[in-house]
């Protein structure tokens, strides 16, 4: 055998050494006992082999929801910024389930999902709106932890035993695999409201191991073969019980709507009302004294829906907050299980529902069930509403028990007036003024004067909805939105535009401009640390001449209303100067007697004027800054390129460019470019390209800003390269060396004290904002220290590396200072142009603020985030800039310490003189 052939030989015996050594490793790690199924599952169900074929039959719909409790040293939930504490939702997707050669024992593939989140919220509540958010296939969005099974699972006893793996996060960032082991109960063919899918996830590693977790129970809702058993599709005797209404006092459904897309999204929060009396001691609702406070909000989340769309299947949530409608809470101590159906005859939804009973010894679902199913609902669309009685969606709740037996409650009314109503569309909804005479006598509208030639928004527009900030700290946020404007109500969409019929009756109804409207304002309390939120229904005139809002106003209280109050509104001209003015003032005011309890101290409210006029004028100014973003960029590119050919064309120049100086050139643009990346694919920003404008050719003027930006970092880059490499083959290295150092000395001490003032100034600017237009109820309630932090970051990082690009010039001041040297190592036209294109913004800027309104995220050129723009700084900046060139150009003329001392002056010069030689 020659040595070609001995070479082979060996390389094949260890290519098969190989093989074989990553097949019995992985062997040996696929059959860990400790992972086998048969260890941990077959005393639930047994290993059976699976066939070929996937089989039609499944433990669970494609997507199965539920509920998880435990868990929290696994699933880092407080990292999430909009975690919320209720919010624990569990997904089981089911990949394949295989035939077994044993009968009703199926193999079962699948995922086990854990997820915080909102948006998965979103698509918790939307599942049975075939509206998909997620795709399995995106592990990045799919959960706080996401388990692989494989298992069986007993159609016989319901029963199915998985085991799986997965990879966490540690604390310090580390990845860690994870191995359980899945249980779960009752599931079988067909289910009623009283089955409940329970369970447990157990870890397979060791109780002293980093990836170890407490038992995780589980809690789900089937929804395979489930019979309405509570309810009749008939509802021959409609809601035993309940309040019988007219009928023509509750509104049909259009026949194109059903009632489940009525009630389908994520979820709708209801505001209870009890009866006179009750409070926390009394039995007043279907948890009894047990829970210990008087639940303001019900939550009404639909399961499922059946297969004709006229019966469905509900969670029922009482809390004390009416946010927790967005998450679906977890609490099952406060919550129901229901099923109803739609009465057709009586306009209205029946529901039985029946109380969820948890172990009393431990939060533990696994051992959750069914209990009462003696609670009833009934829901309703009233075909006419009014300031005492705004509300979509009413209903009530009671006890089908007798009033002597124990559980017994009141009957509970709950109503829905949400600006944002979702799905539901009412055709012959109407809204009845009743206190118009109470308004005239406490409404009396000022006469427009001959001089006043302000224009006030149009009653029927966009304008009239408004967000409140609150001017002392009884009020920290709120929002106020038209119910009606004429005979017109906003139903679906935040405001409904009348027909030019209905303002020609609307105007000959009444001698003068004044136009009859009503409100739903909504405030909640900024001191307290318990959300403390406010409804008052309103109703009134709007004088379209001169702006002013006056309206009677009802406090919803407990068990009354307040109907004694009196809110007024003061518009600001839309065309007013849009730098100042542009808000809306206002007041509410109680009409009541000081010696009244029901008295309140006047509050005086606030809010921004963002009229839709000012939005259309901005697409203009939005167009020019585009083209102006992509001038001084250009100008950027041409006058690096003239210091290029500068130094490339004066030899000796080079070295003696500031490397720090271009360092920071070249660091001020890439700053935004790395900032600004994520936002060209973003949802964000493509919702704001879409708010504000539109077109391809809008879009491609963006990438154009970018890809202009980028050509003039690369530049720079090759300016400082160029400059580099000057100097390291000049013969005065160690001089411009020592320079550069003693500069770059002086530099970073001023640069970090300048970024810890920058950062100070972005940080309280991110604290006031807090309180501006932006969802602040959102903010208030799931925003976290962290996201601040990263804010402030962010911002921070832009707008400093704006500043340091306003001021470019002095890293070289300080190095011509400290090499004392007279070449002109900047040409002209690179420092002055580049400086020219630093001080246009902030001119434009003075001009921008007495001429346009300040419209967020609608800024291209001089936006506030990349740079500090206002009064002051834009005097500041430009005087700074300016004197920053001016001292360049003397230094090239007279020498770097020109402005020094004589005797500061010298030290340098003798250095240059020539050696003298032996002749």
């Amino acid at each position: 055998m020659d040595y070609s052939q001995k070479l082979a030989f060996s390389h094949a015996s260890f290519l098969l050494f190989l093989t074989l050594f990553f097949y019995l490793n992985t062997v040996s790690c696929t059959t860990n006992p400790q992972f086998k199924y048969s260890v941990h599952c077959n005393s639930i169900v047994h290993e059976a082999k699976p066939g070929d074929e996937e089989f039609h039959v499944s433990p669970f719909s494609e997507r199965q929801y539920g509920y998880y409790s435990g868990g929290d040293d696994i699933l880092n939930r407080s990292s999430d910024p909009y975690y919320s504490p209720e919010s624990k939702v569990v997904v089981f997707e089911t990949h394949r389930v295989y035939t077994t050669d044993f009968e009703d024992v199926f193999k079962v593939e699948g995922s086990l999902i854990f997820q915080t989140s909102y948006l998965y919220e979103q698509s918790f509540s939307s599942a049975f709106s075939s509206t998909v958010y997620y795709s399995s296939d995106d592990s990045s969005k799919r959960g706080a932890l996401d388990l692989d099974f494989e298992g069986f699972w007993s159609r016989k006893t319901g029963e199915i035993c998985m085991v799986g793996s997965s990879y966490t996060s540690s604390k310090q960032g580390k990845s860690l695999p994870v191995a359980a082991v899945l249980k779960l109960n009752n599931l079988k063919d067909s289910s009623n409201i009283t089955t409940l899918v329970t369970g447990t996830l157990d870890s397979l590693n060791g109780d002293d191991q980093e990836n170890h977790f407490e038992q995780i129970s589980l809690l789900m809702f089937p929804q395979v073969g489930y019979k309405y058993t509570k309810v009749s599709k008939q509802f021959t005797q409609g809601c035993p019980g309940g309040t019988d209404f007219p009928d023509k006092s509750s509104l049909g459904l259009l026949r194109s709507r059903t009632i489940c897309d009525m009630l389908s999204g994520r979820g709708h929060a209801f505001r209870i009302q009890y009866a006179s009396g009750c409070d926390s001691s009394n039995t007043c609702h279907p948890f009894g004294d047990a829970i210990g406070y008087l639940p303001k909000f019900m939550s009404l989340s639909m399961i499922q829906c059946s297969e004709d769309k006229q019966s469905l299947r509900f969670h029922i949530g009482f809390q004390n907050v009416s946010y927790m409608s967005y998450y679906r809470s977890s609490n099952f101590s406060t919550s129901l299980v229901g099923e109803g159906s739609w009465d057709a005859k009586k306009n209205r939804l029946c529901i039985v529902a029946c109380r969820i009973i948890l172990d009393a010894s431990s939060s533990s679902l696994d051992k959750a069930h069914v209990g009462d199913c003696t609670t009833r609902l009934s829901l309703r669309f009233p075909a006419v509403l009014s300031i005492k009685n705004p509300n979509y969606i009413t209903g009530e709740i009671w006890s089908d028990k007798p009033r002597n037996e124990a559980g017994f409650f009141g009957k509970i009314l709950f109503q829905k007036a949400e600006h944002n109503t979702g799905g539901i569309q009412l055709q012959g909804l109407k809204y009845e003024y009743t206190e118009s005479d109470k308004v005239k006598k406490s409404c009396l509208m000022k006469k427009p004067t001959r001089n006043n030639r302000g224009e006030y928004p149009d009653g029927y527009s966009k304008d009239m909805s408004f967000h409140i900030s609150g001017t002392n700290e009884r009020i920290g946020w709120g929002s106020a939105y038209p119910l009606a404007v004429g005979d017109k109500l906003n139903q679906r969409f935040p405001f409904l535009v009348a027909s030019s019929s209905s303002r020609n009756e609307s105007s000959s109804t009444n001698s003068s401009s004044l136009l009859n409207i009503s409100y739903i304002i909504k405030l909640e309390g900024a001191s307290s640390n318990e959300s403390k939120e406010i409804q008052i229904s309103a109703e009134g005139v709007y004088d379209a001449e001169t702006g002013n809002l006056c309206m009677i106003g009802c406090k919803h209280l407990i068990d009354s209303m307040d109907c004694e109050i009196l809110v007024k509104f003061q518009f600001s001209p839309s065309n007013s100067d849009k730098g100042r003015g542009n808000n809306i003032k206002g007041s509410i005011e109680s009409m009541r007697q000081s010696t009244d309890s029901l008295r309140f101290e006047p509050l005086q409210i606030s809010a921004r004027a963002n009229y839709v006029s000012w939005s259309s004028e901005s697409i203009p100014r939005m167009n020019f800054e585009m083209i102006m973003s992509v001038i001084s960029n250009t100008l950027a590119i041409v006058f690096v390129a003239f210091q290029i050919f500068h130094v490339r064309k004066h030899r000796g120049v080079g070295p003696s460019v500031s490397l720090v100086m271009l360092v920071v050139l070249a660091l001020g643009h890439l700053t935004p470019l790395v900032l600004n990346l994520e936002a060209m694919f973003t949802q964000e920003d493509s919702r704001r390209s879409i708010l504000w404008r539109s077109g391809i050719w809008v879009e491609m003027k963006e990438v154009i800003i970018r890809v202009v930006t980028m050509v003039a970092f690369l530049l720079e880059t090759r300016l400082l390269i160029l400059s580099w490499n000057a100097r390291s083959s000049s013969e005065k290295q160690k001089q411009l060396w020592s320079a550069e150092k003693r500069g770059l000395c002086v530099c970073v001490p001023i640069y970090l004290v300048g970024a810890a003032i920058a950062f100070l100034v972005k940080w309280r600017q991110n604290m006031v904002g807090k309180g501006n237009l932006v969802d602040i109820r959102f903010r208030r309630h799931y925003s976290s220290y962290n996201r601040d932090v990263e804010n402030i970051i962010l911002g921070g990082s832009r707008a400093y590396a704006g500043l340091m690009l306003d001021a470019f010039l002095f890293p070289q001041i300080i190095f011509n200072m400290f090499h004392n040297s007279k070449q002109e190592a900047l040409s002209r036209s690179f420092y002055i142009g580049t400086t020219l294109i630093r001080l246009l913004p902030h001119g434009y800027d003075l001009y921008r603020a007495h001429s346009y309104v300040g419209i967020d995220d609608s800024y291209i050129y001089a936006d506030p985030k990349s740079d500090y723009y206002s009064t002051a700084w834009d005097i500041i900046i430009p005087l700074l800039a300016l004197l920053l060139a001016r001292t360049i150009h003397l230094q090239q003329k007279f020498g770097g310490r020109f402005f020094l001392p004589n005797r500061y002056q010298e030290s340098g010069k003798y250095q240059q003189l020539p050696m003298a030689s032996e002749d």
